[in-house]
């Protein structure tokens, strides 16, 4: 073929291979709606903004109930901050929402350093820390936070002395006027009395009193002896308690104002009890 013929003909080929395909209105909206959603931001425990509000309630109950008059109040726990260099001043208190995956490592990190802290948690996984020697407390509130993430939130704090759990109604209610409280859900296992988790003592929170225990009444575990063949735990940890505190929490449990109705037991429910050795830990406890 002739000259002007190939070019002619590579013309006609670059074109074909060039023209895209068209796209319905529908696809492209779909497309652009994708590519969007890649950089939107996801909502998790860890980008937490804290309300104003909530925020407020929460220091002034600190200042409240624990000795921090005339010591300055930090908060270090911002986007792109770094806690671990943080400048804290002399005598300073932390009083902040930090990520909630690392909040173990992060009160280690200023029980290490002695720096006081009253910091947010997750509640149902309050007592899943190995050998925590901060006060855990129980506040029982739902908070929706600024980025719109709904988390059932508690806190832990070296402020309290020898109290290993807290439940504190008056912070509850405060909050509670701030959030909305989340329903209840039917229980899938049923412990002992001698055995506290955080879902239990949520519940006190409605007797309206302050209720503290010590760590010489507690022993923490993960698992029972009877939940080993199953492969099962105590979600989110919980503690073996002596008896003077079963009686305790049992006689707050039945003082709970407006105690709702009790729902029917549910099917096929499972019934965990303590094992002999768990009882002689029972004992050992004050």
């Amino acid at each position: 073929p002739s000259a002007g013929a190939l070019i002619h003909q590579t013309m006609d080929l670059f074109t074909a291979c060039s023209r895209p395909s068209r796209k319905t209105r529908k696809e492209v909206s779909e497309d652009y709606e994708g590519f969007v959603e890649k950089f939107k931001p996801k909502k998790t425990t860890d980008d937490c903004y804290t309300p104003a509000a909530v925020y407020t309630a929460v220091l002034d109950w600190v200042r409240a109930n624990a000795a921090i008059d005339g010591r300055p109040i930090v908060r270090p726990f911002f986007p792109g901050g770094d806690y671990e260099n943080f400048a804290y001043p002399e005598n300073c208190v932390v009083v902040d929402n930090p990520p909630f995956s690392i909040v173990t490592k992060i009160a280690r990190f200023y029980q290490s350093k002695g720096i006081a802290f009253f910091l947010f948690a997750p509640h149902m996984t309050l007592f899943s820390a190995a050998a925590a020697d901060w006060t855990q407390i129980i506040v029982d509130v739902q908070i929706t936070y600024d980025n719109g993430a709904v988390v059932r939130t508690a806190f832990i704090s070296n402020l309290f002395g020898d109290t290993r759990i807290l439940i504190v109604p008056d912070l509850g209610d405060r909050l509670e006027r701030l959030s909305k409280r989340p329903g209840s859900t039917l229980p899938k296992y049923e412990y002992p009395e001698n055995l506290l988790t955080v879902s239990r003592l949520s519940r006190l929170v409605r007797c309206g009193r302050t209720i503290a225990i010590s760590p010489r009444s507690l022993h923490r575990v993960s698992v029972l002896d009877a939940q080993r063949p199953s492969g099962r735990g105590v979600f989110g940890g919980g503690y073996i308690c002596s008896d003077a505190v079963a009686a305790a929490v049992k006689d707050a449990e039945a003082r709970i104002q407006e105690k709702p109705e009790k729902p029917e037991k549910p099917e096929n429910v499972m019934i965990w009890e303590l094992s002999d050795r768990e009882r002689e830990i029972v004992k050992s406890l004050e």
